[in-house]
């Protein structure tokens, strides 16, 4: 059985191909065939040299027809050819392992680009319905057995080629085939599904609906909700809710499901959270973003460190349009934005310490200063949220851990007129009052995270100095410490036992260590590829191995022991001078057989249950005086510096004792008539007053000068109109009009001084934040891919 099937997809592959693998007399009318047919021949004497057992002369005839510089093409045929097992066979014997890991990555070049081949995937659909082949050996149901098989292996890619047939109305078998091999694809299908659920025409809408009742995958559930709330067919309506039906009480969740809003929230929390079921998918999805336009489908490759907010941004758009008075996406919206900025900026630091080429195209220096380019606009669309969603997006970023995120949010805050602290902030009587949205920032002075505590006291130290908020007097001692901060040290902790970790995280970061947990061996070489700068490792001295095999025996991989994690970093460039310090076990048996076998192969050792004090210890003694890496130097320095500009910027006297505000009559008058360099200040006097009542005087003056053509080529003027807009009311429907406008101004000042107009001025309604962010939504999905 495994032999024909091996031949019914040699036999697919090769009229995929055009290639005729077994007849000589039209190989030799080809160019370049006798070399072709010398490959084959020779790799024919190694297969029969090794059925007689003479390994070494079947390594010999294999490197010969290696050395003759094969295509890809003819060594996928020759593995196809012997099949798998006897593959696994010749690669287990020590004479042939060399070559045939040659062999194996030919193979596996040449499968992948066969996969990606569109010719190729539309020849293997229509081999599901495929009838009356002449060869006995291609019954129709092994055809659609191995068409199906291989269909399931390429994956998402194959999803729109599939997606194509579920409404053909000429084909009711290979429709129904397609939902089949849609549903055997399971998870790897459903976020090009979900996508498809946006398709034009309604047949095609209720057949994916059916496809993901057939998978039963919770991710759905936002997608087809939305349909089920806002789709004009009442029949897709129906399937749409049946579908949800199912996939809910396939995950017990049915008597408890939220509603529409709050399911894309959650969605979208869970990618920003990033965490091992997010980093899974997204390899399974081969890091692809969909995008449907009309009834076509179609992918593009992203950088996988950004994939998971590429999909939270994408859920919250799509949630925020069904649902639009659902306010809790635009907090979320801010911090995912700037998630997306911080991640690339934090690699682009740590690729200018690589010392060796990186693994991944997307971790090159060249793709990340790409997407740092492409990503830098995001500022801007951050800013326009506003202090109501900028503060609820710090709380959020902390609140999931995401404490590089909300540092780069707090920074924003700095700017007054974007931070309204007078407003914002907690008085002295009133304390830590959620409903006032400042109170995140004077709570995170506590924060046991470092980078969250200094960047609060730096943030409240830019703003008004004269101004009397609760907790005032921690703010300079935590800047004078973070002046003088110079342990800004990275530790990852492996450890399997959650407790342990968050233990040993919170002890180390409340003295200014900075914390990266991993459960196993495999997750902590994950986090070293991806920020490979690490001062010290610690491990638990009883990692117990977790991987096993189809009938749950253990396999055995160095990684998943202690011993064997440390035996792996020590051969690893990146990891091979970082000292090691092991964790013991509290059972005094266990501990001493652990330090017996481990005790000489670290730099030191500490005993759980974790103490803070000793872990500090530790740390301190295997590092001593060491210089700290470049990057987590330039960290430490750059908080010191911006905490020594925040003291510097506290001057006692930057309030006027003048009455601005009675001379603003004179002011709107002068803004109509004057030269511009007198109407530019007179608009930033405007501003100062902060009086909403002369808006629409503001707007009145700007359109009649815009309208005139009097603003063209005067983008000065218009960044002062801008201005004063920002600083008295940006949410009457003149100024909103004349924001939009501004942002897509060629000038890229004026695009940035509208960003900040519609931030500064107020809070608008989540109807008008939604028009802003859907207008001035970046396309950053490609760049940075390394494509």
């Amino acid at each position: 059985m495994r032999k024909s099937l091996t031949a019914l997809i040699m036999g697919i592959t090769l009229s995929s191909t055009g290639i005729p693998y077994a007849h000589s007399a039209e190989l030799d009318a080809r160019p370049g065939v006798v070399a072709e047919d010398q490959i084959r021949e020779i790799l024919s004497e190694a297969v029969n040299e090794f059925r007689t057992g003479r390994y070494r002369q079947a390594a010999a005839r294999l490197a010969d027809a290696l050395a003759l510089d094969p295509e890809d093409r003819l060594i996928y045929e020759f593995y196809l050819a012997i099949g798998h097992e006897k593959f696994i066979r010749m690669s287990e014997r020590a004479e042939l392992d060399t070559v045939m890991k040659e062999i194996l990555r030919k193979y596996n070049v040449y499968r992948d680009e066969l996969r990606r081949s569109d010719d190729y995937i539309t020849l293997l659909i229509s081999k599901l319905d495929a009838r009356g082949d002449d060869d006995p050996r291609f019954s129709d149901e092994r055809q659609r057995f191995v068409a199906t098989q291989e269909l399931v292996a390429i994956g998402p890619i194959a999803v729109p080629h599939l997606m194509r047939h579920l409404v053909d109305t000429r084909e009711d078998r290979l429709r129904d085939y397609c939902r089949v091999v849609l549903s055997r694809m399971g998870y790897r299908a459903v976020i090009p599904l979900i996508e498809g659920l946006k398709a034009e025409d309604p047949r095609l809408v209720a057949s994916v609906a059916m496809s993901l009742g057939d998978i039963q995958d919770a991710r759905a559930l936002p997608g087809l909700q939305n349909i089920i709330d806002h789709h004009e067919d009442d029949t897709v309506r129906r399937v749409a809710r049946n579908a949800r039906n199912q996939i809910a009480r396939a995950n017990g969740i049915f008597q408890d499901l939220p509603e529409g809003g709050m399911l894309y929230y959650q969605e979208a929390l869970r990618y920003f959270r990033d965490g091992d079921q997010v980093r899974d998918e997204s390899v399974a999805n081969e890091s692809l973003m969909w995008r449907m336009e009309g009834d076509e489908l179609s992918y593009e490759t992203v950088p996988r460190y950004a994939w998971n907010e590429l999909i939270a941004e994408q859920l919250l758009f799509d949630g925020a349009a069904a649902y639009t008075d659902f306010e809790a996406f635009y907090p979320l919206m801010a911090a995912v934005l700037t998630a997306q900025m911080e991640e690339v900026a934090a690699r682009h630091r740590l690729a200018g310490e690589r010392i060796t080429n990186p693994n991944r195209p997307y971790e090159a220096l060249p793709a990340l200063e790409e997407r740092k380019e492409a990503v830098a606009l995001l500022e801007d669309r951050v800013i326009a949220f506003g202090p109501r969603y900028l503060y609820r997006a710090i709380q959020q970023a902390i609140v999931s851990e995401r404490y590089d995120v909300a540092a780069r949010l707090m920074e924003l805050l700095r700017d007054p007129h974007l931070a309204h602290a007078e407003r914002l902030l907690p008085s002295l009587d009133e304390g830590l009052n959620p409903e006032k949205l400042g109170s995140v920032l004077v709570a995170a002075l506590d924060h046991p995270d470092r980078r969250v505590s200094y960047h609060a006291a730096i943030t409240l130290a830019h703003l008004d100095p004269k101004l009397e908020f609760f907790a005032a007097e921690r703010v300079i001692p935590m800047l004078a410490q973070a002046v003088g901060e110079w342990s800004m040290r990275v530790v990852l902790v492996v450890d399997p036992d959650y407790r342990s970790r968050n233990a040993a995280r919170q002890g180390l970061q409340r003295q200014g260590i900075f914390v990266i947990t991993a459960a196993d061996g495999f997750e902590a070489r994950a986090r070293i590829a991806e920020a490979p700068v690490k001062d010290a490792i610690i491990i638990a001295g009883d990692l117990i191995p977790s991987l096993r095999d189809e009938w749950g025996r253990t396999i055995e991989v160095p990684e998943q022991t202690a011993g064997g994690l440390i035996a792996a970093l020590a051969e690893d460039r990146r990891t091979e001078n970082t000292p090691v310090i092991l964790s013991l076990p509290e059972e005094r048996e266990i501990s001493v057989t652990i330090q017996n076998q481990l005790g000489d192969r670290v730099a030191a050792t500490v005993q759980r249950p974790y103490d803070p004090v000793q872990l500090r210890g530790a740390v301190d003694s295997v590092l001593g005086d060491d210089e700290l890496p470049e990057v987590n130097r330039q960290a430490r320095e750059s908080i010191a510096l911006h905490a020594a500009r925040a003291l510097a910027s506290v001057h006692p006297v930057n309030k006027s004792q003048f009455p601005v505000a009675d001379a603003l009559d004179a002011l709107l008058t002068t803004i109509s008539h004057r030269s511009d360099p007198i109407r530019i200040a007179a608009l930033q006097a405007i501003a100062h007053t902060g009086d909403a009542s002369r808006i629409n005087r503001v707007t009145e003056v700007y359109d009649e000068l815009n309208g005139n053509g009097q603003l063209d080529d005067k983008d000065d003027v218009r960044i002062a109109f801008l201005y004063a807009i920002g600083n008295l009311d940006a949410t009457t429907d003149a100024a909103v009009a004349i924001i939009k406008e501004a942002m897509q101004h060629p000038n890229r000042a004026v695009q940035r001084a509208a960003h900040e107009a519609a931030g500064h001025g107020g809070a608008p309604s989540p109807a008008i934040l939604l028009h802003y962010q859907q207008q001035q939504r970046l396309d950053v999905r490609a760049p940075g891919a390394g494509n």
